[in-house]
């Protein structure tokens, strides 16, 4: 009588997986970056958001928020930042940047990323403009909400480094 070869090799190919799992067990993991998704959200708004005020023919207005630190303004941030809306060709008002004290409170219980929000919800911007995504919050969620709020309200933010080129901590 013969054997099945199905049987013999699939016991054989059992015993190569068995012997090489452990010469794989210290291959580098790469990791998907949690941030990914709400970047994909935020550059979705941004597009979109820009094209609509275009297609009305004329340019986003923006707003510039920075953080402070030690209650210094952050002047070198908020120049940057009109720097880089202007490379955009996007309109920044004079009375259009705001600051928060560096902290770890909540983007929505900060006084200038409220008005931030007053300005976009009124329709007097149409997007803000930050340096880092760390700016609105280090916090996934938070961060994510931000943007979620944005989008519901027709608005945008813009960062000038993007999540992609964040540092991991």
């Amino acid at each position: 009588m013969r054997q099945s070869i199905t049987s013999r090799n699939q016991t054989r190919m059992d015993r190569v997986r068995e012997y090489e799992a452990p010469l794989h067990a210290f291959r580098a993991a790469v990791e998907a970056d949690p941030f990914v998704p709400a970047a994909a959200a935020r550059r979705e708004h941004l597009e979109r958001v820009v094209a609509r005020v275009r297609a009305r023919g004329r340019e986003p207005r923006v707003c510039l928020y920075a953080l402070s630190f030690r209650g210094h303004e952050p002047r070198h941030s908020l120049d940057a930042l009109a720097d880089y809306a202007r490379c955009q060709s996007w309109q920044v008002g004079a009375e259009q940047s705001y600051t928060d004290h560096d902290g770890a409170v909540a983007p929505d219980l900060r006084p200038g990323w409220g008005l931030v929000r007053q300005q976009i919800r009124a329709g007097y911007a149409d997007g803000v403009v930050v340096v880092t995504a760390s700016v609105i919050s280090t916090q996934l969620g938070e961060y994510r909400r931000e943007i979620d709020w944005f989008g519901q309200h027709c608005g945008f933010v813009a960062l000038v480094v993007p999540e992609a080129h964040r540092g991991r901590a």
